[in-house]
């Protein structure tokens, strides 16, 4: 009987594979989430982020298998000469599988390779000149996510600063992988993936009008909880909300507590008990 189940989930695993289907990946990730999580990650990530301490047993155990599958299938490439370091990995995997650990998708299988420079980089980014004309421009930046790329651009320098400053509303890793969760249906537009037209609704009606809302008081000269970067765009509006989201959630659920409710409800997580 044991040799015939064998020979059967052989044929079942090569079918697959010719075929295409799902049932191959899952079961790859599940052997990778399997294997043993190292105690000296697990020690460097208590020390390093600081929303690692107040995760329950259960939820370590789903992010370590989350992280695993992150690192196993994305390349991380050093930039201008900087040195890739399993210190490196960890910190950028867990922060951006903990932010995607109860979506569809959470392993963002459109996403091939992390690059990572020293420091802040230069990059040529198409811009509007007037309606009509995008021209070249070199821009300086701490973050890119490219959809169409598979391709996640970080610095580390700010990382660190990002570490040091957990609760300050600024995360280039939240950031960018914000952008990822965005560009997962295609091009990015402020709007993820999600499940119901209710759930399009209400998000377009709640964030339409947060939008707005930011826009007036910067008009306004008033202080916001939400960085300025915001009201750039809707997309970049979606990226800063959730950095906000995740280090000043306290402020963010006093003052926009729509916003915050709906964005606790895409992330399946409340880190209010964070503080």
């Amino acid at each position: 009987m044991l040799p015939t189940l064998i020979v059967f989930s052989f044929l079942l695993l090569i079918l697959a594979y010719i075929w295409g289907h799902p049932l191959l990946r899952y079961w790859q990730h599940y052997r990778i989430q399997q294997r043993p999580f190292p105690e000296a990650w697990q020690a460097l990530l208590e020390h390093r982020l600081f929303f690692y301490a107040y995760f329950p047993r259960d939820l370590r155990q789903k992010l370590h298998g989350a992280i695993q599958v992150f690192l196993a299938e994305k390349q991380f490439i050093g930039c201008q000469g900087l040195v890739i370091t399993d210190e490196m990995k960890l910190v950028i995997a867990a922060q951006a599988c903990f932010m995607s650990l109860h979506q569809p998708e959470g392993d963002y299988p459109q996403l091939s390779m992390i690059l990572v420079y020293p420091g802040i980089f230069k990059i040529q980014r198409p811009t509007a000149v007037n309606e009509y004309i995008l021209e070249e421009q070199t821009v300086v930046a701490s973050g890119e996510s490219w959809g169409k790329e598979g391709q996640v651009i970080l610095s580390w320098q700010t990382i660190q600063a990002d570490l040091k400053s957990p609760q300050d509303g600024h995360n280039v890793i939240f950031h960018e992988f914000a952008h990822q969760l965005d560009q997962a249906h295609g091009g990015a537009n402020g709007v993820p993936r999600l499940k119901t037209q209710a759930d399009y609704d209400r998000w377009s009606r709640i964030f339409t009008a947060e939008y707005q809302q930011l826009l007036s008081q910067l008009g306004q000269g008033m202080s916001t909880v939400i960085d300025p970067y915001g009201a750039t765009n809707p997309v970049e509006f979606f990226a800063v909300v959730t950095e906000t989201f995740w280090e000043k959630a306290p402020a963010l659920a006093r003052d926009h507590r729509q916003l915050y409710e709906l964005l606790k409800d895409f992330y399946q997580f409340d880190p209010l008990i964070l503080w």
